[in-house]
């Protein structure tokens, strides 16, 4: 599992191969993002096939949105009064 939290984090991540890969999907929370410092707002994890939500103590039926993307599922996770969540990638 990869975790990221903070925007050099972020930065890192984006320019691996599994970061060009999943970018289209991660993208549009970043523009939501945006006025935000990253790792005062979410948290992404990027889990292998076998890891799940649970992994992070997060209820893998309690997210807040769902989508399917070619090889991967996209969960997210509010947990905080604040609005701070998890962004979950899993490899399907």
């Amino acid at each position: 599992m990869i975790i990221v939290r903070t925007a050099g984090e972020l930065d890192a991540f984006l320019a691996t191969p599994l970061g060009h890969e999943t970018e289209p999907i991660i993208a549009p929370h970043l523009e939501r993002l945006a006025e935000y410092e990253f790792g005062d707002i979410a948290a992404i994890a990027v889990t292998d096939a076998g890891e799940t939500p649970a992994d992070l103590g997060l209820d893998p039926e309690a997210y807040e949105y769902r989508e399917e993307h070619p090889g991967w599922t996209e969960r997210v996770y509010v947990i905080g009064q604040d609005g701070w969540g998890w962004i979950v990638l899993t490899r399907i």
